[in-house]
């Protein structure tokens, strides 16, 4: 086994592209006794300085191909799920108008396809008013569909509650949708929403909204943390991933720039998500927890930081190893100003190629969390939340700068995206590589579902 992880994190580090009519998933290596055989979901992103039709594949655990979905959408940085009748849920640009000038990776339809591709429901934002989607969505136990949402704010409405919107004249406020798809008629409806703008605490100005002393307020969030991120400023949280607990009723989600995981209430009715009242935690759409950088909330330094531009925070399923823990993918990116630009040396290179070029440290983290019976959570009276962690992996090799996701398996192992080197691992929980998959594209998080999810997609 050490040799077959030697080989593996060798070809982690090469540049590696697609060749012509290479497959769209292959096995570089693998262990067969020990690798989990649920079936791969690879869904083809062109974010990250590709340029790739956005089909999704399902493999065996072997890489050969037993299904394909076709789509219309293209845009990259997003992931799709598998739904029961061999349904997909996935989201993509429909419209490029709708999602010019918008922040990173912002999209504006979401859609259900059937096993033939058919699309058998379709939203586009345009719909919901002056919104667009993007990151990532999930799908929850009823039927429903989280998303992750941009919502643009004036300088006026900014400065309104509290949020000094610099020089710029529009911010951007992150929030979570919730939406009932009708495949019968086509329609949607909007049961639950929660946004960022809702729950700011500042201390710049005592005489504007939300004016208070940060540390003393870790349920809500300071909008000028950090103090400056350009070229980024416009938007200020940079939400990345979405998961839900319903045994807890609870959301957690991921913060790119606050370097942060964040859990709210989803037991709040729609009025009490935007208030610090209400729902089975009593604080309304207030967060709950927080965990990763206890500096955005002035209660620790650089020094108590975590994560670092982690993605794809989620609760590990009951049926798994670690269940009801979180697991979350470190990235691990320090960015500098001009990192990606062209112009200067490697210029000729490609923006994927260069991203490649960057140098790192990525890991993956198990948490356990200090719930109560109440579903809120224990913190020490003027300290930070904190967290158990019970397990987790880094290799030097390995490195996955932008994007990315961690999902344990049923078996107990980890399946690890590496959305850059367009390469997915599966690693055991005595942390050796069992198995390393290559894209023909980079794909954002991949799953692997068992045969009884499948319904009839495996029938010919």
């Amino acid at each position: 086994m050490k040799r077959l992880t030697a080989l593996v994190l060798v070809l982690a580090l090469s540049e590696w592209a697609p060749a012509q009519g290479q497959p769209d998933v292959e096995v570089v290596s693998m262990d067969d006794d020990q690798v989990d055989r649920g079936y791969l979901l690879w869904h083809r992103a062109d974010e990250i300085g590709t340029d790739v039709d956005n089909y999704t594949v399902l493999t065996d655990y072997k890489g050969v191909e037993v299904h394909r979905w076709e789509s219309d959408l293209d845009g990259g940085g997003h992931t799709a799920y598998l739904l029961d009748g061999g349904r997909l849920l996935r989201m993509g640009i429909r419209d490029r108008s709708l999602v010019q000038g918008q922040p990173v990776v912002a999209v504006d339809a979401v859609q259900i396809l059937g096993p033939d591709s058919t699309v058998l429901w379709e939203l586009s934002a345009s719909e919901l008013g002056p919104l667009t989607f993007h990151h990532d969505l999930t799908p929850l136990p009823n039927g429903n569909i989280l998303l992750l949402t941009y919502k643009p704010l004036s300088a006026d409405e900014a400065r309104a509650i509290g949020w000094d919107p610099g020089e710029s004249e529009t911010v951007w406020s992150d929030g979570v949708i919730e939406i009932k798809p009708d495949l019968g008629d086509g329609s949607h409806e909007v049961l639950w929403e929660w946004s960022f703008k809702d729950h700011l605490i500042q201390d710049r100005a005592a005489d504007a909204p939300n004016y208070g002393v940060v540390k003393d307020h870790p349920e809500r969030i300071d909008p000028h943390y950090p103090a400056s991120y350009a070229p980024m400023n416009l938007v200020r949280q940079h939400l990345n991933s979405v998961d839900y607990n319903p045994a807890l009723d609870q959301i957690v989600v991921s913060s790119f720039i606050y370097n942060e995981i964040w859990i709210i209430d989803h037991s709040t009715t729609a009025a009490e998500a935007t208030s610090s009242a209400g729902g089975r935690g009593g604080k309304g759409g207030d967060l709950l927890f927080r965990y990763g950088n206890p500096e955005a909330y002035d209660m620790g330094s650089e020094r108590d930081r975590v994560f670092l531009k982690q993605h794809d925070a989620n609760w590990i399923d009951l049926d798994a190893p670690g269940e009801g823990n979180l697991i979350v993918h470190n990235n691990n990116t320090v960015i500098r100003p001009g990192m990606l630009r062209g112009g200067g040396p490697g210029a000729s290179r490609t923006r994927l190629q260069r991203q490649q070029d960057l140098k790192g440290v990525s890991n993956v983290q198990e948490l356990r969390l200090p719930v109560n019976p109440d579903g809120t959570y224990a913190r020490a009276e003027g300290s930070p939340f904190t967290a158990e962690r019970v397990w987790d992996w880094e290799n030097p090799s390995y490195f996955a700068p932008f994007q990315g996701g961690a999902r344990r398996l049923p078996n107990g192992n980890t399946l690890i995206s590496n959305t850059v080197h367009r390469q997915v691992l599966e690693v055991r929980r005595d942390k050796e590589v069992v198995a390393e998959y290559k894209g023909s594209a980079p794909t954002y998080k991949s799953f692997k579902y068992p045969e009884g999810h499948l319904g009839t997609l495996l029938a010919k």
